[in-house]
């Protein structure tokens, strides 16, 4: 079942371009999450950092809907005040 998963993560992720070790670690990450939510287990959040326009909702977008779960984009202001 763990390569029948990770053989399907690898075809959702198939279309975003990145660098072997960051797609590496993106299905990874995938595959623990879904393994996280088939347990039973919590929870623990990912922050996806970097300048605009690198990918980082795309990739969000696609963990959340690989692993079934839903998922909040928030910038720094959200966080904390600005200024």
């Amino acid at each position: 079942q763990l390569s029948s998963s990770r053989q399907r993560l690898e075809e959702e992720f198939a279309n975003i371009i990145l660098g072997e070790d960051d797609k590496a670690r993106v299905l990874n990450l995938a595959l623990a999450t879904i393994n996280t939510k088939q347990s039973g287990a919590p929870y623990r959040h990912v922050l996806l950092h970097g300048p605009p326009g690198t990918g980082k909702t795309l990739i969000a977008r696609r963990l959340a809907l690989s692993s079934g779960m839903d998922y909040a984009v928030m910038s720094g202001g959200d966080v904390a005040p600005l200024g």
